[in-house]
């Protein structure tokens, strides 16, 4: 019966995994639709891409447990389902590859600004969540002692 429930766990957590996953790959699509770069442009939709999903898992590794609302699956289901399949270091890595021939300064500058503004994002999605429990905590009105606590 532990086994599974064990496996019933496991199964749940890949299916979460799966439509994050399915999620994010169909906003990275969309933003590829939306941002149509030059075949010698800086790579922008992927930038933002990977920028905004550094961001977001920055903050949801920062989040507490008891501030996921629907579920503890929730972490893994955007963390890394939604941003796995949002972000995309192999499709840099080949955008990279693909300007360095004719555009050598292109390539460098989005290597270097990719990398740069990665850990960036990923510090401020974390500092935002550290901001907001700091902020929550402050507004929580003071425990009141109880007779023990007076002594």
């Amino acid at each position: 019966m532990a086994a599974l429930a064990a496996l019933r766990g496991r199964l749940a957590l890949l299916a979460v995994i799966g439509a994050g996953g399915a999620t994010g790959t169909a906003a990275r699509y969309g933003t590829d639709l939306a941002i149509e770069p030059g075949s010698d442009a800086y790579p922008a939709a992927t930038f933002l891409v990977n920028v905004v999903g550094a961001v977001i898992l920055g903050a949801v590794a920062e989040l507490p447990r008891e501030w996921l609302l629907a579920h503890e699956l929730t972490q893994s289901a955007i963390g890394t389902g939604f941003c796995g399949g949002l972000t995309t270091f192999s499709t840099m890595s080949l955008e990279i590859h693909g300007l360095w021939p004719a555009h050598p300064e292109i390539a460098t500058t989005y290597a270097a600004t990719s990398l740069a503004a990665a850990i960036a994002s990923a510090r401020a999605g974390s500092a935002l969540v550290q901001t907001m429990r700091a902020i929550s905590r402050s507004r929580r009105p003071p425990r009141a002692q109880s007779e023990g606590d007076k002594m």
